[in-house]
């Protein structure tokens, strides 16, 4: 099947079934995966950094994984380099799965995430030639710093996804936000070859969101995706973001991405700083992402999925708006430097959401009632 789109016009039936193809298959492997996932151990238990009540099965990334491989049949010349995305994605989703099941230790997980990223880097030679102009002055061209900058950019974008998965929903609303806007620019811009993908991996999304989205409705048909989904949601975005960002046939700058994608990266680097700060390890769990801080403020979990459906949505329309009204990379990049500084001031510093009779466990998680004065000093 050709997996091209030309114009939008007369193409429907076929946007249908790039979309709902991998919407059936995600929702067919939900069902199937369900009884076999206490087998395969494929459970999640409450306690610790998690808040959820009851055994859920851990099956949605096993799902997503199989409508996109059945998509593969028309979107394989969507990406370039599609062979390599398979292998890579399949190697991330494979090394999830069992850390979803046996707790692998990080370094493990890390060796499967730079090999992800040297597949894409260097198989598919799908890389990062420049940041835009984020500094008002030309272009800014890598050089090469290429390659090991666009090996950060992957890395980011999977421990972003699988730190900013935390609460039922928040993950695949924000992947599918990003990816909405990411096909609204390439309509606009007039470069329609990457929407089979976008179209199937927002299949994938809304059939695993199905059985994800907190509502008393999905309650005994709950599942996570676990690290098999989020990391191959955060790689597929990252090579999604600089398949549209490089290159003269852009349809978004580097800075827009960092729009489309901020609530992510604002907690994933909040969360690192705050560590830091406290002499403890960048990379050490905690219980301080935007979903637990908004828990404890006694949101629920429904409404913490709004949360970032609306935050999502305004910082992706800022981001678009902006660039197709011609405001400046630079004007773009110090406005998302500005609201991030803002987003850890409030979030992550403590000067302004400080814990109060807070209790440290042994596993650094810190439990307590939380105010909102500032910090008296």
């Amino acid at each position: 099947m050709d997996g091209s789109i030309g114009t939008l016009e007369g193409n429907m039936p076929r946007i249908v079934v790039y979309f709902g193809l991998p919407l059936l298959v995600t929702i067919l492997f939900m069902f199937a995966l369900r009884p076999l996932a206490r087998g395969m151990g494929l459970i999640d238990r409450p306690g610790g950094r998690k808040m959820h009540v009851g055994e859920v099965p851990v099956i949605g990334g096993l799902a997503m994984a199989g409508g996109l491989a059945i998509a593969a049949l028309y979107s394989y010349s969507a990406l370039q380099g599609f062979a390599f995305f398979l292998t890579a994605t399949a190697v991330l989703v494979f090394i999830g799965a069992l850390d979803d099941r046996y707790d692998l230790p990080a370094s493990v997980r890390f060796l499967a995430q730079i090999c992800a990223a040297l597949l894409m880097v260097a198989g598919a030679n799908v890389s990062a030639i420049d940041i835009g102009q984020p500094f008002f002055g030309d272009t800014v061209a890598l050089g090469w710093l290429s390659t090991p900058f666009s090996i950060v950019i992957v890395l980011t974008a999977i421990n972003a996804f699988n730190m900013f998965d935390g609460s039922d929903g928040v993950a695949g609303t924000q992947a599918l936000i990003a990816l909405m806007f990411m096909g609204v620019a390439c309509v606009i811009g007039g470069s329609t070859a990457c929407l089979p993908f976008v179209l199937a991996l927002m299949g994938c999304i809304v059939g695993f969101l199905i059985f994800n989205w907190p509502s008393k409705r999905t309650r005994n048909v709950r599942a996570f995706m676990g690290d098999a989904g989020s990391t191959m949601l955060g790689f597929s975005l990252a090579w999604l973001s600089l398949n549209l960002s490089q290159g003269p046939a852009r349809v978004i700058s580097p800075v827009v991405a960092l729009w489309v994608f901020a609530l992510p990266i604002y907690d994933l680097f909040s969360s690192m700083a705050r560590r830091v700060s406290i002499g403890a390890s960048p990379f050490h769990g905690d219980s301080e992402h935007l979903h637990h801080v908004l828990r404890r403020f006694g949101f629920s979990s429904r409404q913490v999925a709004h949360v970032v459906l609306f935050a999502s949505m305004a910082s992706g329309l800022i981001g678009i708006g902006a660039y197709l009204l011609g405001i400046s990379d630079g004007w773009l990049f110090i406005g998302w430097a500005v609201l991030g500084v803002g987003y850890h001031i409030i979030f992550g510093s403590g000067l302004v959401l400080q814990r109060r009779e807070a209790d440290r466990l042994d596993d650094g998680t810190v439990t307590g009632k939380y105010w909102t004065l500032w910090k008296q000093r």
